[in-house]
């Protein structure tokens, strides 16, 4: 499987990658946002079912990285018509968390080919952050901190782990997000959930490993430092 991961990735984390057997795929950042999520995977890219999207810049910035992941994901690369930037929520194009046919989003500030796939039911909620927000657990159970998307997943009818908020870290921020700290199999296919950092670190941990095992996922830490949000793991094969 390939990993597409945020360049800044914690060095251990990148070993046991690798040692798992994953091909490591480096994103460059956006010099558009700001420098600690400039390269997180889900500021850059969407993975729709049938297409990567991201936007018009980044596809010349991140040329040769995108080129390799279209074929090796055998889907084509597509851009949106906005662009992003620096600033809160301009910066939340295509931080949308699709769970099965979901697709959850604060959606006057994602992208419109995002809110307009056929493949989804758009979900609106607050968290403008809701990929980071959010760490889905196969098609109809995510676990979050946002009290705004697991009211609206419980109404979708969704099973729903609430954990506490500020467990997770990230430079240059008072907080980063469990969903940003874990990894992401959008295309299926991969029954691990990887955590960079120590998944103990959290208060919530036991709770957390329970609900991903009782769905058929196991859980595994990347390294013993504390768990750190480096933007979303996404696992392709």
């Amino acid at each position: 499987m390939l990993a597409i991961v945020d360049i800044c990735i914690p060095s251990t984390a990148e070993k046991q990658l690798r040692e798992r057997g994953f091909e490591v795929q480096k994103l460059p950042p956006h010099p558009s946002l700001p420098p600690p999520v400039a390269s997180h995977p889900d500021m850059l890219l969407f993975f729709a079912p049938d297409t990567i999207f991201c936007t018009k810049s980044y596809q010349r910035i991140a040329a040769k990285e995108l080129d390799r992941l279209s074929a090796y994901c055998q889907k084509p690369i597509l851009t949106v018509e906005e662009e992003t930037s620096d600033r809160y929520p301009h910066d939340i194009l295509l931080n949308a968390a699709p769970i099965g046919k979901r697709l959850f989003c604060l959606p006057s500030h994602t992208a419109r080919a995002l809110t307009a796939c056929s493949a989804y039911e758009v979900v609106p909620v607050r968290q403008g952050y809701a990929k980071c927000s959010t760490l889905p657990v196969g098609k109809d159970a995510l676990i979050t901190e946002d009290a705004s998307i697991a009211h609206a997943a419980e109404e979708q009818g969704l099973e729903v782990l609430r954990v506490s908020s500020h467990a997770v870290g990230l430079a240059g921020y008072d907080t980063g997000f469990l969903g940003g700290a874990s990894s992401f199999a959008p295309y299926g296919g991969c029954r691990q959930i990887l955590f960079c950092g120590k998944l103990d670190s959290h208060p919530n941990a036991s709770d957390i490993r329970k609900f991903c095992n009782d769905r058929g996922f196991e859980t595994m830490s990347l390294s013993d430092i504390p768990l750190t949000d480096v933007g979303t793991m996404f696992l392709v094969q």
